[in-house]
C-alpha cells in the first residue's frame, strides 16, 4: 500500500499533535491511520501505537510478531493445503491473530500489501447471493469442486438458524457486530469448502462470517450449531472484545461453545467440549479454549442461570477494563454470594467435578447434563466424563508420598482406597508457595460422607481423621492451583486400632 494513502495535511497533523498532548494514551485507541484492505470488503485494520499492540497482543502466541510471519500465516490460511492443516473447528483465534498482527506498527506497509494480495486468493467464485433478515449469503451451486456447492434450500435453512439466533442475542445479550447498508443491519456470510476440520470463522476486523459448505451448511446437525457459535463471537465483539487479545480463548471460545447448548441443546455437541475439559483438569484456566465450556456451565449452575451469568460476565468485561477474570468475580459476588470470591468458586468447581459422579451429589454439586446423551447425525454426545484420578491403596501401616505439580486454576485428583482395618488416616500437604487449595472428601461406598476444604492461597495443610473401620472406604483428595499452583507433596499414612 502506498505511503501517500496516509499523508495528512499540515493542519490535520497539527490537530493530531495537540490531541496527543491533551490526552493520555488509551491502549484501546487506534493510531491516527487505518489500513483498508483493497481486496476484502469489510476489513480495515487500525494501526496501533506500539504500547497498545504490546498490551493487547504481545502475550498471544497466535499473533505473528513480524511481517514475514504474518505473510506466512496468510498464505497458510488462504490456501487449500494450509486450511487442511488447521485442526480447530472455529477459525476465530487464528484468523483474528492474523489481522491483529497487521495492527503492529513495526510491520511494514509492504508486508500488509503482501497479505492483502494473499487474502481470499483461493476463495472460489461465489456468484449466487441470497439475503434474508440480517444476513447476505454468497455461495455457489455449480463449482467444478463439488465440495463448494450448496443448494438454495441449504442456504435458506442456514439463514433461518442465523436470524433466529440474531433475534435471541439482540434481545438477551447485544446485537452482533454488523455493518449497515441501505438502513439494514447486515452480516455477510461466505459459504465454501474450508477444509476437513475448519467449520467456520469470523473476526472483529471482518464484517462477514465464513461457513464450511460441506460440513456445516449441507449438514443438518452442524448447521444448527456452528452458525450460532460464529454469530456469538460477533456478540462478543459488540461487548468490546478484539480478536487476538491475549489470554481470552477460555472465555471467547468457551462461551461460544456454550451458545451451541443455548441455541441447539438437542444436538448435544457442546458436551464434547465439556468432556475435553473434564478429562484434562490440570490445564491453566487462561490457557483453555473450548475446553473451558464446563467452567461457564458450572458458573451458571451456581449463579442461578447460564444465560444471565454469561451475559453479566461479558457486560462487566466491557466496563471493567477488559479483565475477564475480574468479571467472573463480579458474577460470583452478584449472583452467588457477596462475600465469595473467584478463588472460592474455582475451588468449588474443581471439587464438584469429582463429586458429581457420587450417588448423593446435590443439585449444586452436579451438572444438569451429567447423565444426558444426545444423538444427531449418527453421533452420540454425552454423558459427561469422570475426571482422571490417581488411585493409591492405603492399608494399616502404609506410608505414601506423592510429588506433583498443578497449573494456575488447574486441579489434580487422588483417590486413596482405604483398607478394611484402617481407623486413622493422616494427610500432610506441603508446597513452596501459597498458591493452593486442598480438599479432602470422605467416601463410603458410592456416597460422600464428609468434606473438608482448606482456603485458597494455602501453602501447607494437615488433616487427620479417626473413624470406625469400614465406614470410610475411600478418601478423595483434590489439589487445586488456587490461584497460582506449583509443586507440591502429599504424605499419607494409615493405622488401625490393633496396630
Amino acid at each position: 500500500m502506498k505511503t501517500n494513502k496516509w499523508l495528512f495535511s499540515f493542519a490535520a497533523m497539527v490537530v493530531v499533535g495537540v490531541a496527543v498532548l491533551a490526552f493520555r494514551w488509551n491502549p484501546q485507541q487506534p493510531d491516527f491511520r487505518q489500513f483498508p484492505f483493497k481486496k476484502v470488503q469489510g476489513i480495515t485494520i487500525p494501526v496501533l501505537r506500539q504500547e497498545a499492540f504490546q498490551e493487547l497482543f504481545a502475550a498471544n502466541p497466535e499473533v505473528p510478531k513480524t511481517g514475514q510471519e504474518a505473510v506466512q500465516l496468510a498464505r497458510r490460511l488462504y490456501s487449500v493445503a494450509g486450511r487442511a492443516e488447521v485442526q480447530e473447528e472455529c477459525g476465530e483465534p487464528i484468523y483474528g491473530g492474523l489481522f491483529a498482527a497487521l495492527s503492529n506498527p513495526d510491520i511494514s506497509d509492504s508486508s500488509r500489501d503482501e497479505v492483502d494480495n494473499v487474502v481470499d486468493a483461493d476463495v472460489p467464485p461465489l456468484p449466487a447471493t441470497y439475503t434474508c433478515g440480517h444476513f447476505k449469503f454468497y455461495y455457489t451451486t455449480s463449482n467444478a469442486n463439488p465440495d463448494h456447492n450448496v443448494t438454495l434450500a441449504n442456504i435458506q435453512a442456514t439463514c433461518t438458524v442465523l436470524n433466529n439466533a440474531w433475534n435471541d442475542y439482540a434481545t438477551n445479550f447485544k446485537e452482533p457486530k454488523h455493518y449497515v447498508s441501505g438502513g439494514q443491519k447486515l452480516i455477510d456470510v461466505k459459504v465454501y469448502y474450508l477444509g476437513p476440520s475448519l467449520f467456520g470463522s469470523t473476526s472483529s476486523s471482518q464484517n462477514y462470517i465464513e461457513l464450511n459448505s460441506k460440513s456445516v451448511v449441507r449438514e443438518p446437525c452442524n448447521r444448527q450449531t456452528t452458525p450460532v457459535h460464529e454469530l456469538f463471537h460477533r456478540v462478543q465483539y459488540a461487548y468490546g472484545y478484539i480478536s487476538g487479545t491475549a489470554n481470552m480463548k477460555w472465555a471467547v471460545e468457551a462461551t461460544a461453545a456454550w451458545s451451541q447448548k443455548y441455541r441447539a441443546s438437542n444436538v448435544g455437541d457442546w458436551m464434547s467440549r465439556m468432556n475435553t475439559g473434564l478429562q484434562s483438569p490440570d490445564v491453566a484456566l487462561i490457557n483453555r479454549s473450548y475446553d473451558a465450556c464446563h467452567f461457564w456451565v458450572y458458573l451458571g449452575r451456581r449463579g442461578g442461570g447460564e444465560r444471565p451469568c454469561i451475559k453479566l460476565a461479558w457486560q462487566t468485561y466491557q466496563t471493567n477494563g477488559k479483565n475477564m477474570l475480574n468479571a467472573v468475580e463480579t458474577v460470583v459476588k452478584n449472583r452467588i454470594g457477596a462475600t465469595l470470591t473467584r478463588n472460592w468458586f474455582v475451588e468449588q468447581w474443581h471439587n464438584n467435578n469429582f463429586i458429581k459422579d457420587l450417588s448423593n451429589a446435590t443439585t449444586l454439586q452436579d451438572y444438569q447434563e451429567d447423565e444426558w446423551t444426545r444423538t444427531c447425525g449418527g453421533i452420540t454426545y454425552g454423558p459427561l466424563a469422570e475426571v482422571p484420578r490417581t488411585n493409591i491403596t492405603l492399608n494399616a501401616g502404609t506410608n505414601s508420598t506423592r510429588n506433583g505439580s498443578v497449573s494456575a486454576y488447574g486441579a489434580d485428583y487422588y483417590v486413596y482406597n482405604v483398607g478394611a482395618t484402617v481407623n486413622k488416616v493422616n494427610l500432610d500437604f506441603t508446597a513452596t508457595v501459597n498458591g493452593f487449595a486442598y480438599t479432602v472428601i470422605l467416601i463410603n461406598g458410592a456416597q460422600w460422607t464428609g468434606i473438608n476444604r482448606s482456603l485458597s492461597g494455602r501453602e501447607d495443610f494437615s488433616y487427620t481423621k479417626i473413624f470406625t473401620p469400614g465406614t470410610v472406604t475411600k478418601i478423595a483428595v483434590v489439589v487445586g492451583g488456587n490461584p497460582t499452583g506449583g509443586n507440591y507433596t502429599i504424605k499419607a499414612n494409615a493405622s488401625s486400632a490393633s496396630s
